[in-house]
This record gives structure tokens, sequence and C-alpha cells, in this order.
């Protein structure tokens, strides 16, 4: 792996992305034997912290990925695809250079969904986003957006070809969604750049699918236990992964070779996982936090939050995914087995962190389309609750977001009175956009759903949604 080129930039060099992408693309890579072109390591880029840099250049930017099973099988591989780390604040230019370099023929992102800026109404770029004006005014841009632009416009002065850019963020129609943004960002810049970014870059959706959780001491150890060496940055993981990418012209890795699918479109992949997996996630984070659980296997382990997940992912979210061959009430299941492995310690709280980027296409939208098609959407509805409540100030739950100090200030505000508090929460359009809200019984069943965990609390209010039919917790 050492005599590997650089040929994909990848923004945002975290967990994920080093047992992910990096794992699929080694295995590309070892599918095509020795003595193969090399040109496909990857050149991560750390925006926000030098963290990833600074623990992997010691060790040649390798690290351990330990896959960790349900019956305490414990699997490691050393990963060797990663070829160097950047971290953009520091090195504006060696940034720059990158997209100047002709070995440059792909760009992925994982940078979270609040990286995008994006208004949760429209879907489009917030102008009015702090991040995008700070970058609009600065000499060199630190958001990712900025950056992508900033060297695409580089690309473009210097008549090169540019590169194909993918986003493996969990958002909807992500490849479109970054387009857009990347658009209404270079339009801010300069309107010619948008329209040749418009007409020459391709930004081709992916689905993502693994469970990553934060690494902790014991990784290390570990690491160390099984290799006989020190690794200053494992990565844990599960046994599963997937990868859904839409097809794109250009060379690019036998990613197929790893097991990654090629389709003309994303879209029934994308969103299964994005509305059952990660939004019954976000879900059962909240609950289990006011619950007082901290591990997702520990709130799947439980019989009425399993029910209360099952019920949502397949009474609601299940009839507002496209049509497909998908067989979603297998993919419901397996979810709860995957959730339930004991050996994947994924926080709550880092499930729940930055919950406001998340939440909308995530709850929100599926219920949006429910609603509109007549269909309740209780569980739903007690899980906008639950997120509300984790960022109130009514219990003691510490949930990291941008928006917790405004939410616990409309709290404080209406006195401990929950239909001024509901009211005032589901006034802001920046969350909930402008649809929903007025729809009655998405008001109501927050401000029920709120009530019932302040009198009940979250299990007893799980309990009641499945009262009518206990079958779900078989």
């Amino acid at each position: 792996m050492a005599a590997l080129r650089p040929g994909i930039l990848h923004l945002g060099c975290g967990a994920f992305h080093r047992a992910h992408q990096a794992v699929f693309t080694q295995h590309a890579i070892e599918a095509e034997g020795p003595g193969a072109p090399a040109p496909w390591g990857i050149l991560g880029v750390s925006l926000v912290r030098p963290v990833v840099r600074d623990a992997l250049r010691p060790q040649d930017w390798l690290y351990t990925v330990l896959q960790r099973g349900s019956n305490d099988d414990l699997r490691a591989e050393v990963v060797g695809s990663l070829r160097g780390v950047l971290y953009g604040p520091d090195h504006p230019a060696a940034l720059a250079a990158r997209f100047l370099d002709p070995a440059i023929r792909i760009v992925t992102l994982t940078v979270t969904a609040s990286a995008y800026c994006l208004d949760p109404g429209t879907g489009r770029l917030r102008a009015d986003h702090p991040d995008i004006g700070r970058d609009l005014r600065a000499a060199a841009p630190r958001s990712a957006l900025g950056v992508l632009v900033a060297g695409l416009d580089l690309v473009r002065k210097a008549g090169r070809r540019p590169p194909v850019v993918m986003s493996c963020d969990n958002l909807t129609a992500n490849g479109r969604t970054l387009r857009q943004a990347v658009l209404d960002y270079a339009a801010l810049r300069d309107d010619g750049l948008a329209q040749w970014i418009g007409r020459s870059v391709q930004f081709p959706s992916s689905m993502v699918d693994r469970i990553v959780p934060a690494t902790t001491d014991t990784d290390a150890f570990d690491a160390a236990a099984t290799l006989g060496l020190a690794d200053a940055a494992p990565v844990s993981t599960e046994p599963f992964r997937q990868w859904v990418v839409e097809a794109f012209d250009g060379p690019r890795p036998r990613w197929e070779a790893a097991g990654a699918e090629f389709v003309p479109d994303v879209a029934p992949w994308e969103s299964s996982k994005l509305r059952l997996l990660n939004g019954t996630h976000l879900a059962l984070a909240c609950l289990g936090l006011l619950a007082g659980f901290e591990t997702v296997a520990e709130v799947a382990e439980d019989p009425v939050f399993a029910g209360y997940a099952l019920r949502l992912m397949l009474d609601e979210q299940k009839p507002t995914l496209p049509p497909s061959g998908h067989d979603i009430d297998s993919y419901a299941r397996q979810l709860l087995l995957r959730w339930r492995n004991p050996g994947i310690a994924h926080s709550l709280s880092r499930i729940g962190r930055d919950g406001s980027g998340k939440i909308h296409g995530r709850l929100l939208a599926p219920a949006l389309e429910n609603l509109r098609a007549g269909r309740p959407v209780p569980c739903a509805t007690l899980a906008v609750a639950a997120w509300i409540a984790c960022l109130s100030g009514r219990v003691p739950v510490a949930l990291q977001d941008p928006v917790k100090e405004r939410i616990t200030a409309l709290n404080r505000a209406a006195g401990g009175d929950v239909d001024r508090f509901t009211a005032a929460v589901l006034e802001r359009s920046d969350i909930f956009g402008d649809a929903l809200p007025r729809l009655a019984p998405f008001r109501k069943g927050v401000r029920d759903g709120l009530s019932l965990l302040d009198r009940e609390g979250p299990r007893n209010a799980a309990r009641a949604l499945l009262a009518a039919d206990m079958g779900w917790m078989r």
C-alpha cells in the first residue's frame, strides 16, 4: 500500500470513512492483484480538528479496523488505502493545489448533514448561514462547501477536467442535494462558476451503511493485543457493510469487486436506509437517553423499545418508501439484530448529537407524507417530542445541538405550560419547515407526546403506543 498514489480526495476523515469507504477502496485495490497500477490511494482532509492527522502521521497513515461480531467474534484488519491527511485550516494552499492534481479524479465527502448548511424547508443552501458568510468574506474557505467550490473554481480556471464529486452522507438524494448546495454557494461568488459546475461536474448519489461507534480505550487495547502493535487511531465497527452508488462516467476503483453495488438510481436503497435505520436510530437515541440508557444495544434489547422501533419502521416509515424489490420487513428485523450487537457500544448521545440537522429527512419528511396521505404518525410524533425534551432542559439529559440553547430558552419562557412551549417550538421554521406545523394532528401529537413523557416517562409512553397491538413486541 505504500506505493499507492492518491487518486481520491476525501473531505471529512472521521471514523466512519475509515471503516467504510477506505475499507471498500482497499479491498478494490487488492482485487486488482499484485503488480497492477495503484492510482487509487486516498488523501483525507480534516476540516475541524487535526486529531486524525496527528494520530496517523507517525503510523505512516496505517490503522486498524476492528470488526466486532455479536458473539464476541473479533477480527482485525490493517488498512493502508489512506495515504495522507491534510488539516485544511493549516494548509489552505496545499489543499487547493490538490484539486489541480490531475491524478485526483474523485472527491468524496462524509461531513455530516449539518455541514451542508441547508434550509430544512427548501433543501437549498442557507445564504445567511454563519459558516457561509464567514467563508465568503475570508481569503481561504473553511467549510466543506467553501473548500469544494474554491477547488472547482481553480480547476475551471486551469481548464482541467473536474473530478467526480460524491456525497457519502446520510441525506435524501445526497448527490442532487450536494450539487444544488454547491451551485447555490458558487452563485454567491460567480454566476459563471455556477454555470460551469452545472454543466461539467458529476454528483452521483450514494447510500452508505455501516455502524461505526466512537473509538474507545478498549479498541486501542484490543488492536494492540490482536496485532502486537500500538495503534493511536483504531476504529471499531460491525461486520455488516453496504455501499450503493449511482453509476457515473470516468475512471474509478473497482469498488464492485469489494462488494459495492452500482445502480441507475440509488433512491430505493437510500430511502430505506435513511428512514428506517437513521430515522429509527434518532428516535431510539432520544427515548433511550430519557430512559437513562447509554448505548443502542441497551435500548434495542428492551422489548418495549424494540417493539416501538419495529412499529415506527413498518407502520410509519415503510409506507413512505418508493417501490422497490426490497423486503422491507426483513430489513427492519435485520436492523434490530444489528442494533442488539453487544460488541458495538454505539453511544446514544453521539447518534442524537446535532439532531436539528438530521431530523428533517429522517423523521419530519416521512411524517409529512403520511399525514398528507391520511395516515397517523404516533411513533414519529413521540420521537419528535423526545428530541425536543432532550434539548429543552425539562430533563437532565446532555445532548449537543446548535439549537439547544434556543429550545431551552423557549421552555423557560413557557413557564412549564406544555401548550405554550409546543406552539413556540413548532414555530421554528428553520427546524420544522412551514407545512408540517400547520397540520393539527402533528401539533397535537407532539404536544401529547411531551405531556406523556413528562407524566409517564419514555418507556411507558412507548408502551402506550403498543397497547392496541402487543404482537409488535414479539
